[in-house]
């Protein structure tokens, strides 16, 4: 397999997308549904034929009997719902509401009797003769006046009731998807903002775990110590150029956890210690996480190798229908395991990756049987 360069590269992680964009749409989708209902409410006297046969005059009649429903609707989307109902203040609502309906059927009867003397038909229209099915002098929306002597108009006070609830219920509709785009986009910040703090914990852990092997090798081999620092560097500066990637390709990754592997073989003999690590054919094309498998390559050279008896480390990675399922496993020195207690943060950062990145859609199995270590992982690719 071909190793590219280790310089950085790869797909930056995405930029976070603001709520505004989807809280507008809403926001365009509630009031355009408020100016639907508006304009057919106007259109009302052009359907019922009232500025065909009796002109503008009577068209500014019917719509000024919409004015009481326009203020309704005024102060309950703008006061009562987002003031009371928002706030839970629900029995000052229930209270504003009922006051708002009486308010409404008072008022439709004062404009009624305000301005209907003045429509009413002059001789010259006794003698127009409407097409069958019109009446000679359509009431207003096809309601029949407010009895004489009556204040209050119950048929308005209904659509009143109406026309809140179905305010309420838009505005509601509206609140409640606007929330769940703002805590969508806090989930997505809280994925990336963990995401990052777990990658930064690995760069120094891998960075002080190295660095203790180069300074036992100092004493034991200068020249390969020297080569171990400038492999060090290189390693160290695709940690820095991959430190704000999301993904990387499993070549990239590959070759890291390889020159890893090579780093530490200076360390010892082929005597004391054998490395079987078998990678896919092509890589290129596949995608992972970065640095998600190099804490349990660490874990493998940090309690399998043992100076005394020689050590066996295997690492496998197998691309299949979809997947990719990494294994690695070795024989636990009890020495070594006697002198070093795992701290257990490169596991537990790896598991927490891995929640955030795919959810439950992973197997991660760690077994350890008698001396044996195993570490099996399955994630989709």
């Amino acid at each position: 397999m071909n190793k590219p360069d280790l310089s950085g590269g790869g797909a930056n992680i995405p930029e976070l997308s603001s709520p505004n964009g989807k809280t507008q749409r809403l926001r365009l989708f509630e009031y355009s549904l408020y100016a639907i209902i508006l304009v057919a409410s106007l259109g009302i006297p052009f359907f019922m034929g009232a500025y065909t046969y009796f002109g503008w005059k009577r068209v500014l009649f019917d719509w000024m009997l919409l004015l009481p429903f326009v203020l309704v609707f005024v102060v309950n989307n703008y006061v009562l719902v987002p003031k009371l109902l928002f706030r839970e203040k629900y029995l000052y609502f229930a209270i504003a509401c009922i006051l708002s309906v009486i308010a409404a059927g008072f008022m439709f009867v004062f404009l009624f009797d305000l301005v209907r003397p003045q429509m009413l038909p002059f001789e010259g229209m006794r003698d127009i003769v409407p097409p069958p099915g019109k009446m000679p002098f359509p009431q207003p929306f096809g309601r029949p006046r407010p009895p004489g002597g009556h204040l209050f108009h119950f048929g308005s006070a209904i659509i009143a009731t109406l026309m809140i609830g179905f305010n309420a219920g838009v505005k509601s509709f509206v609140r409640w998807s606007e929330e769940k785009v703002r805590q969508a986009e806090k989930d997505r910040q809280y994925y990336y903002t963990e995401l990052a703090f777990l990658k930064h914990q690995i760069s120094p852990h891998f960075f002080m775990n190295t660095l203790n092997n180069i300074h036992s090798l100092i004493s034991i081999d200068a020249d390969k110590a020297q080569d171990a620092v400038v492999r060090l560097s290189r390693l160290m500066r695709y940690l820095l150029n991959e430190a704000e990637v999301q993904r990387v390709s499993l070549e990239k990754e590959i070759v890291f956890i390889d020159s890893y592997i090579d780093l530490m073989r200076l360390r010892y003999n082929e005597d004391i210690l054998t490395v079987d690590a078998e990678y896919p054919e092509v890589t290129k094309d596949i995608v992972v996480p970065s640095f998600l498998f190099v804490s349990f390559v660490e874990n493998a050279f940090k309690y399998g190798v043992n100076v005394r008896e020689h050590s066996v480390i295997r690492i496998r990675f197998v691309h299949e229908n979809g997947r990719l399922i990494f294994t690695a496993g070795n024989k636990i020195s009890e020495t070594i395991a006697s002198i070093c207690e795992p701290s257990g943060i490169g596991l537990e950062n790896v598991r927490k990756r891995l929640d955030l990145i795919f959810k439950d859609d992973y197997t991660l199995n760690v077994r350890s049987e008698g001396d044996t270590y195993e570490i099996y992982l399955n994630i989709p690719v």
